[in-house]
């Protein structure tokens, strides 16, 4: 019988990363977990292969071929995200990961930031099984890009580009449990704006409040309509000599971070903030339910841009009969003392990238 598309499984090593770039992962309960509500689980053999068609070989159409680069791309879509979901690709993207428990309860808050300058990106270990036939285990996979959004009404969505070594092999190991979770829920989440001199970033990020200002911000939770937050890594794919077809490090470029949302157009500040070319900070704040009983932390997401200067003019849009709204699309930077990017998330899980 043909195999069906639904009975297919993937698990990853979000809670383990590889000792050294392709080493592999152990795929257990303990360092990875199996993904559920995954939308777009592309993985795609990204080989290179040659062949003797453009020399004489005495045949017209050729003879011979061989695969001479092996590589591996996989989109990662979760329409519907899950802390986990959010967790997992955001520590893989940035790389740097600092996890804060809360008192003795299995609750635990893991800070993300950008891995400093020099400082090598985390990979892992996925493990794929399509049509509940054939098991491949890929090493040495890393986070391209990350990409996180939200429209009102609907559920946070998260998507990370991955990229492997392009080792592979045939495995046939348990999957282990998925993490079990509810969705991030943009009905669930806060925001804010600040500009200019009363922006300031807290150091240790509180729940449901803002962390971007030593004043009053402007709340936006019932202005804002949709967001999009992206980070790109600009992986440059090292193969070097030698490597027997397999990649041999990823390294990041000139990362960046990316910045749009769209929301009610209710003053022209922001017009005359582009003209002055003002600065700002952001902040996207979710806020779940609590983790553990008795403790103090609840499932969710933060999300702060400490600076940001418009690069193009949020003109409100609209016609006779409608609201109108205005798209900012924003030019993210570095104040100097903070990351371009700040992403917490909570959950029940003690460690990622251990």
């Amino acid at each position: 019988m043909a195999k069906l598309g639904w009975n297919s499984q993937l698990m990853a090593s979000f809670f383990k990363k590889e000792p050294s770039y392709n080493a592999g992962v152990t795929m257990n309960a303990t360092n990875a977990c199996t993904l559920v509500g995954f939308s777009n689980e592309s993985a795609e053999w990204d080989d290179k292969l040659v062949n003797d068609r453009e020399e004489f070989t005495g045949k017209e159409h050729g003879y011979d071929q061989e695969i001479v680069e092996k590589g591996l791309k996989m989109t990662l879509s979760f329409p519907k995200a899950k802390p986990n979901d959010l967790i997992g690709l955001a520590a893989l993207a940035l790389g740097s990961v600092a996890t804060t428990q809360d008192g003795a309860f299995t609750a635990y808050k893991h800070k993300m930031v950008p891995v400093a300058v020099g400082t090598a990106l985390p990979s892992i270990q996925v493990n794929e099984k399509r049509g509940g036939v054939q098991q491949y285990a890929y090493k040495g996979v890393g986070c391209n890009s990350l990409k996180i959004s939200g429209k009102s009404g609907e559920m946070v969505s998260v998507e990370g580009e991955l990229v492997g070594s392009g080792d592979r092999s045939e495995a046939a190991t348990a999957f282990p449990a998925s993490i079990t979770e509810s969705w991030l829920k943009v009905n669930q989440m806060s925001g804010w704006m600040e500009n200019a001199g009363t922006i300031s970033i807290a150091a240790t990020l509180t729940q449901a409040a803002q962390n971007i200002s030593s004043g009053t911000p402007r709340d936006i939770k019932a202005a804002i309509e949709s967001f999009e937050i992206g980070y790109n890594n600009n992986l440059d794919q090292n193969r070097g000599f030698g490597g027997a077809a397999l990649l041999q490090s990823l390294d990041y470029t000139r990362r960046m971070v990316d910045l749009k949302f769209t929301a009610r157009f209710d003053a022209k500040d922001d017009l005359d903030y582009y003209l002055s070319q003002t600065v700002y900070a952001f902040e996207l704040d979710l806020k779940g339910a609590l983790i553990a009983a008795g403790g103090a932390m609840y499932y969710g997401a933060q999300i702060v841009i400490p600076r940001f200067k418009l690069k193009k003019a949020p003109l409100p849009k609209g016609g006779p009969g409608d609201i109108l709204k205005a798209d900012f699309e924003c030019e993210v930077f570095e104040d100097g003392t903070n990351p371009a990017i700040i992403i917490e998330g909570y959950n029940a899980v003690p460690a990622y990238l251990a």
